[in-house]
Order: structure tokens, then C-alpha cells, then sequence
């Protein structure tokens, strides 16, 4: 029988009789032929189901809702902020010395200056410290054995440092901003910063480029601040905040940043408006890298902007002695620019008063 088509009776047959009945009904199929049949066609008419499987489903408009309250879940966890209004309540002017590129832990860091530079600011009344980034060496990007050989502390006593002098210095410190050395390595390594985190705790910190109002007594000063801003030049330091405070940042005055350890000041006019660009310097003053690539000197200045509380007046100073110096020299309640004869500036340099007349003695500008 190899080779003959089942019937339809065959078929049915097979399904529903034992072998013993199905021989005795078509003997000339063979024990193996019913078995085989009868085994395939059970299989064709068996059904697996699944009841409980999953089906996916998604839905956009679900999903954006899902993403806007993580955002806003970000945003409140977040320690940076873009703008900031900083409140000083006094009548007399005060100084923001801006402070960067210490590289704490660094081997070629001056710490008997930094030291110093502390001493000096604590005790000098009215004078606050706006950081501009680079507080932490951290030498990690593992780019070779001498830059990770540049750690005189590892990164955790660097943050321990960095922690005790934010303590001992609380009370002067009234803005900080991200860094390229500490910050973006950290959060390049493990896509969070403990030295961002740490100053978000005490001040407004600017996770990028920073709009900080100022507010002395009764006047308001607009600044941007920032590690660095785009734009360098190879003969004006203060390049990178100027471009920002001419290409994009039209209202505000005063532009600082670091980064480049080369200190500068430059007061310029643009329209009608009078502004501020300052670069800093660094306690960074023995780095082998620096000397190779770029200068034998390095220089520990970091300009000090005086601000007024009862007109509207900005004076940058190359350094803290610069600044005591012609507040030393200055009559009280008088400004330089009056003892100097000089208009009174309005929005930092529109002339607003009659100069006073001459001092009877010289006055060091």
C-alpha cells in the first residue's frame, strides 16, 4: 500500500480508532503508516496559545507627558542655575575679586600664595569672591602618566580641600561656575560632579555661561560669567567675554572668565554703552605644561571690581593692593572719579554729575 493517498474515511479513521480497530477495518496499512499519519495530523490540529502574553503598546503623546515631568523632576534636582539675583544691603562700595584656576591638589600650584591671598581677603571688609572654575587639579583624564603624575593630592583630598576652604570662605563667596578641569572630567567619567554639587550647596552656581544680577544698595549690575567663553586672541586675553558682551549679550555690563591663566582688563565703548571685560589669572605657577607650550611666566592676578551703592559706578582693579591703594587715597564718600575731576560716570561711564574740583593733592588713579 506504499504510496496510496488516504482516503477521507482513512483519515478519520485513523483519528478516531485504536490501532487495533483501524487494522481490523484496513489491514493492508501497516502499524508504522497509522502512526506516523495519526501523529501528524494531531499536530496540525493541535493549538498552543498563549493567554497572558504581553502585546507593546506605545503612545507618543503618553510618552511626551512622561518626559516633560521627568524634565521639570531634573530641573528642580539640578544645583545650576542661568541666572541669579545677588543681594548685597550696604551703603558703601564694595569689591568682587574673581578667583579661578587654583588647581588644588596640583603639584605646580603655590599654596603658601593661595594661602596668603586667603588671609588677605578675609580680612579686608566688603570684599567678596566670585569663582570662575578650575578650583580642583584633578588630573584625570588619562591622557599620560605625567598628567596623572601632576596629582600631588587624589581627587578626594583635593574635594576635601576644596570643601574646608569653601567653609573657612562662606560668608565672601557669592557665585561659582562650571570648569573644564574638575567638572566636565568628572561628569566625563561618571556623568556626575561632586565639586559642582559641593558648590551648588553654598552659592548660585552656573552650570555654563552665567547672567548674575548684582544689586549693591540701590543699584543694579548686570554680569556674565563664565569658565570661558568661544573667542580667544593671541594679544588680548580679554577677547572671549568681550565678544560675548558685544555679539550677544546686550544688556549686560561686566563680562569675567578664566581658563587661560593670562590675566586682563579692558574697558571699552560699544553704542552707547560703556562695558567691562576681565580675564583672570592663576596660583597655577610652576607648570611644566605652561612653560613648554605657552609662556616661562605665569602670573597670580586676579582683577577686583569695585562697585558703588548709591550711583552707578563699576571700576575694575588689576589686583586687591591696587584696589585698597586708591581706597586709601580717596576721600571719604567721594569716588575716584571725583577726585580725579573726572565726570561722574551714569550707566558705567555716561557722564550724570558736574566733576568736583580738584583735589589740593594729587590722587593715584
Amino acid at each position: 500500500m506504499a504510496g496510496r493517498i488516504w482516503t477521507p474515511d482513512e483519515l478519520e479513521a485513523c483519528i478516531a480508532l485504536e490501532w487495533d480497530q483501524f487494522h481490523e477495518r484496513y489491514p493492508e496499512r501497516s502499524f508504522d503508516a497509522y502512526r506516523i499519519k495519526r501523529n501528524r495530523i494531531l499536530a496540525e490540529n493541535t493549538v498552543v496559545s498563549f493567554p497572558d502574553k504581553h502585546v507593546p503598546s506605545f503612545n507618543w503623546r503618553e510618552a511626551s507627558s512622561v518626559i516633560t515631568a521627568m524634565q521639570q523632576l531634573g530641573r528642580d534636582a539640578s544645583v545650576g542655575q542661568d541666572a541669579a539675583t545677588i543681594r548685597i544691603d550696604t551703603d558703601e562700595p564694595i569689591g568682587i575679586l574673581f578667583l579661578s584656576d587654583v588647581h588644588i591638589g596640583d603639584w605646580a600650584t603655590d599654596y603658601e600664595l593661595f594661602e596668603r591671598i586667603t588671609d588677605e581677603i578675609l580680612a579686608i571688609p566688603n570684599l567678596y569672591v566670585a569663582l570662575l572654575g578650575d578650583m580642583g587639579a584633578m588630573n584625570i583624564k588619562m591622557r599620560g602618566v605625567a598628567e596623572v603624575a601632576g596629582n600631588l593630592l587624589p581627587p578626594e583630598l583635593q574635594l576635601a580641600f576644596f570643601e574646608s576652604w569653601l567653609e573657612e570662605m562662606a560668608d565672601r563667596i557669592i557665585l561659582s561656575t562650571w570648569d573644564n578641569h574638575a567638572v566636565e572630567r568628572e561628569e566625563a567619567g561618571s556623568g556626575i560632579s561632586a565639586f559642582k554639587a559641593l558648590q551648588g550647596r553654598y552659592v548660585p552656581y552656573h552650570n555654563g555661561i552665567g547672567h548674575p544680577d548684582i544689586v549693591v544698595g540701590d543699584e543694579l549690575y548686570k554680569l556674565a560669567v563664565s569658565h570661558r567663553f568661544r573667542g580667544r586672541s593671541a594679544t588680548n586675553p580679554c577677547a572671549g567675554p568681550m565678544k560675548y558682551l558685544i555679539g550677544e549679550a546686550h544688556d549686560r555690563e561686566i563680562a569675567a572668565q578664566g581658563d587661560s591663566h593670562v590675566p586682563g582688563i579692558l574697558q571699552f565703548t560699544h553704542g552707547p554703552s560703556t562695558k567691562i571685560a576681565i580675564n583672570t589669572g592663576t596660583v597655577q605657577l610652576h607648570s611644566l605644561y605652561a612653560r613648554r607650550h605657552f609662556s616661562l611666566t605665569s602670573h597670580a592676578v586676579f582683577p577686583v571690581l569695585e562697585l558703588y551703592p548709591n550711583r552707578h559706578l563699576a571700576i575694575p582693579y588689576w589686583t586687591i593692593e591696587a584696589w585698597m591703594a586708591a581706597r586709601d587715597q580717596r576721600p571719604t564718600g567721594r569716588s575716584t572719579a571725583h577726585d580725579a575731576g573726572l565726570p561722574v560716570p551714569g550707566p558705567l561711564g555716561k557722564a550724570a554729575s558736574t566733576p568736583a574740583p580738584p583735589p589740593h593733592t594729587p590722587q593715584s588713579l
